[in-house]
């Protein structure tokens, strides 16, 4: 993994010859990480910083929020949004919803009415429920409380082949239990753009969540928030901070 502004003459000749995609991870990559979502929220800067380089180049946001949440966050006309790690996807007004069955979505529902029943017991613990994916926040909780709070999770979820258990920064996930993630939505975006062969897509994530995205773009650039040797990024960025840098460099 290779320092991206270090390797920035050799990324600098590759977009000399296509047009640039750049898709951005929401929570730890446009906005630093905050104790509850609610406190993640994008500065006029950085808006304006991507508001501007979108006049050039394309963006998507892809992020664990749901599609309109993540849409009135960033409040940027004309650009892609993904919510729900890819499970909804919206080009040009054009929504695309990765289909669930009626039984999986009962699950879901099922599982967050036992889950904030229990969590209740667990102080600092959330449950963030996004219609088709639950997300458990920890990062309030006491470390004390934190084996009795992974134990609720998984005896709840325990055997339940609808669902499936991913783990992310301070907050694990219940999505349903089908091969689809960022980096599925990914190349189902790059499917529906028409120039897609002309463009360099250049991913930039800080989670667990972002490896797939990671690992689906073979011929693209991709990035990571902070160092990592178990990533599949090819480079890095030393932290959040920086990538206000990286969109003065592109803009």
């Amino acid at each position: 993994m290779k320092y991206f502004f270090t390797d920035w003459k050799k990324i600098g000749n590759k977009l000399l010859k296509k047009k640039i995609f750049l898709l951005f991870d929401y929570d730890g990559t446009l906005v630093p990480i905050r104790k509850t979502p609610k406190l993640a929220v994008a500065n006029q800067k950085i808006k304006e910083q991507l508001r501007q380089v979108s006049k050039k180049h394309f963006i998507a946001v892809i992020s664990g929020r749901k599609l309109p949440e993540i849409k009135k966050l960033v409040g940027i006309k004309n650009i892609i949004y993904s919510g729900n790690h890819g499970f909804e996807i919206e080009i040009k007004g054009k929504k695309i919803i990765q289909n669930v069955s009626r039984e999986t979505k009962n699950e879901i529902r099922r599982i967050k009415d036992k889950l904030v029943k229990e969590i209740k017991k667990i102080d600092g613990a959330f449950v963030e429920d996004k219609g088709l994916t639950l997300s458990i926040h920890w990062r309030l909780t006491g470390k004390k409380d934190l084996p009795k709070l992974f134990a609720i999770i998984r005896d709840i979820i325990r055997d339940n082949l609808r669902v499936r258990l991913t783990k992310g920064k301070k907050v694990w996930e219940i999505r349903p239990n089908i091969n689809w993630n960022k980096g599925e939505a990914v190349q189902r975006i790059l499917s529906q753009l028409p120039t897609s062969h002309f463009l360099l897509p250049i991913y930039i994530g800080d989670d667990t969540t972002d490896e797939d995205a990671f690992k689906s773009l073979k011929n693209g650039i991709t990035v990571r928030i902070g160092k990592s040797k178990k990533s599949k990024a090819r480079y890095y960025l030393k932290n959040q901070s920086e990538i206000k840098k990286l969109l003065k460099t592109l803009n």
